[in-house]
C-alpha cells in the first residue's frame, strides 16, 4: 500500500529538514521571548514616570483642595465675615487693581498738579459690598514745609501711583469679598483745601471721586459700603462725610472705621493746634456748613465732628492709646500717661454714638499693617471686633479700651513703620 511504504522509508526519517509545522513553533517562541523583554523595559521606563506624575497631582490636588477651603471661608453670606489676614498669601492683588482718573474735574489736582486718580479692585460676581480706602500721609502748612514734602515724600504728593505695600498687606488682604477702592493722598491738606495758589485741593479730590461714582453701575448696586480713613485720611471723613452721608439712600448700609484719626484738644499744648490754624489759612480749607465750630479747627477733632454724623450710620474708632504721631505734635513724652488718660476720657464721652479698640500702644495706624488681625486687649482680636461689629446692628457698640494700659497685645514688624504719619 502507498501509505505503508511511505511510513517505513528510511527516507522520512534520516530527513534533516524540519517539519513546516516546527518551524512555526520555534519562530513563537522566540517572538514570545522578545515581546517579554519589550514589556519588562517599557515598565522600567514608564513606572518611575508614573510615580512623579502622581506626586504631581497628589500637590495640585492638595494646593486646590486649600485653596477651595479658603475660598468657601470668604463667600459672601449676609454679613460678610473677615478672614485673619496672617493666614491669607497676597499675590496678585496689585494687578487687580485698576486706576480711575479724575480728569472730568479739573479741580480734582494733586500737589504735584496732576491731576488726580483713584483705584478700584473688584471682587469676583459681588457689587453688593464696599469698601473705600483713604489714605493718610502727615500735612504741610506752610511754603517751606511743603518744598521739603516736595522734596523728600513726593510720593505723598502725586496719585500716579499708588501704595503697592497697602496693597499687598493689611485689610485689603483680608477683605477679598469687597470691592475696594484705594484713594491715595496727594494733597497734603487733610483732604480739605481748595487753593490753585498752594496746590491744595484735597476738598476737591474728596468730592469729585463721589460725584464720579454715581455715574458707576456697579457701585450704584451697593448694599454695604464702609468708609475706611487712616490718620490724615480719617480726618478728612470726620470733616466731609456727615454732609455728603446723606446722599446716600437710607437702605444703604453706611459704615464708618476711622484709624488713628481720633484727635484731641490737649490742654496745655498749642504746637498742634498752631499748626493746624496755620495750615488751614495756608489750603483755603473748607469747612461744610454743617459744622459751626469755632474756632473752626474743631471741626477736625472726633468727638465734635462726630455729633454731625446721621444716626443711622454706624462708626467705629480705632486708636492707640499712646498714638506716637499726636505726642509728636503736640510736642509730649511717648510715656505722656496723662495724655493717654485724657484721650481715654475724650472717647467716652462719644461712646453712645461709637464702637471702640482702644489698645495701649506705641503706635500710629493698625489696619495697613501686615500683622493688623492681631492686635488685641485682653485676648480679643482687631479682626474679631471687626466681626462682631460688622454683624450686629446700628444701634449696638462694640468697645474695647485698655484702660490700665497692661492688656494689650501690639505685634510689631520694622517693615511695617515705613508709612507712620499722619
Amino acid at each position: 500500500m502507498m501509505t505503508s511504504s511511505v511510513s517505513s522509508s528510511p527516507l522520512s526519517y534520516s530527513s534533516p529538514t524540519p517539519s513546516p509545522e516546527l518551524i512555526k513553533i520555534n519562530s513563537n517562541h522566540k517572538t514570545y521571548y522578545i515581546e517579554i523583554g519589550l514589556t519588562i523595559l517599557f515598565l522600567c521606563l514608564t513606572i518611575p514616570s508614573l510615580f512623579f506624575l502622581t506626586l504631581i497631582y497628589h500637590r495640585e490636588t492638595t494646593f486646590i483642595s486649600t485653596s477651595l477651603a479658603i475660598a468657601t471661608t470668604t463667600t459672601i453670606t449676609a454679613t460678610p465675615t473677615i478672614i485673619d489676614s496672617s493666614f491669607i498669601k497676597s499675590t496678585y492683588q496689585q494687578k487687580n487693581f485698576y486706576r480711575k482718573s479724575l480728569f472730568n474735574y479739573p479741580q480734582a489736582r494733586c500737589m504735584d498738579d496732576s491731576i488726580a486718580s483713584y483705584y478700584i479692585r473688584l471682587s469676583n460676581n459681588n457689587n453688593s459690598y464696599w469698601l473705600i480706602y483713604f489714605d493718610g500721609g502727615w500735612f504741610c502748612y506752610s511754603k517751606e514745609s511743603c518744598n521739603l514734602r516736595r522734596i523728600y515724600s513726593p510720593n505723598l504728593i502725586t496719585s500716579n501711583n499708588m501704595n503697592e505695600k497697602k496693597s499687598f498687606i493689611g485689610i485689603f488682604s483680608s477683605l477679598k469679598q469687597y470691592n475696594i477702592i484705594y484713594v491715595p493722598y496727594c494733597s497734603s491738606d487733610l483732604w480739605s483745601g481748595s487753593s490753585n495758589k498752594t496746590y491744595s485741593h484735597g476738598y476737591d479730590i474728596f468730592h469729585a471721586i463721589f460725584d464720579d461714582l454715581k455715574f458707576d453701575k456697579q457701585f450704584q448696586k451697593a448694599k454695604q459700603i464702609i468708609f475706611t480713613g487712616f490718620s490724615a485720611g480719617g480726618l478728612g471723613l470726620l470733616l466731609n462725610l456727615p454732609n455728603l452721608l446723606k446722599k446716600f439712600s437710607s437702605t444703604i448700609d453706611l459704615r464708618v472705621i476711622i484709624d488713628s484719626g481720633w484727635f484731641i484738644d490737649y490742654p496745655g499744648s498749642i504746637n498742634g493746634i498752631t499748626k493746624i490754624n496755620e495750615a488751614m489759612i495756608y489750603w483755603n480749607t473748607q469747612i461744610p456748613s454743617t459744622c459751626q465750630l469755632k474756632p473752626q479747627y474743631k471741626c477736625f477733632l472726633g468727638s465734635e465732628a462726630i455729633r454731625l454724623f446721621p444716626s443711622h450710620v454706624s462708626i467705629l474708632i480705632i486708636q492707640s492709646l499712646f498714638d506716637q504721631t499726636q505726642l509728636h505734635l503736640d510736642k509730649l513724652y511717648i510715656n505722656s500717661n496723662d495724655f493717654s488718660l485724657k484721650l481715654i476720657e475724650n472717647l467716652r464721652q462719644s461712646s453712645n454714638r461709637i464702637s471702640i479698640f482702644a489698645p495701649a500702644c506705641s503706635i500710629h495706624g493698625l489696619l495697613f499693617r501686615s500683622l493688623w488681625s492681631q492686635f488685641n486687649i485682653e485676648q480679643r482680636t482687631l479682626a474679631s471686633v471687626l466681626n462682631i461689629w460688622l454683624k450686629r446692628t446700628k444701634r449696638t457698640h462694640v468697645q474695647l479700651i485698655d484702660n490700665h494700659f497692661d492688656s494689650s497685645f501690639c505685634p510689631h514688624r520694622e517693615d511695617d513703620d515705613d508709612d507712620d504719619g499722619i
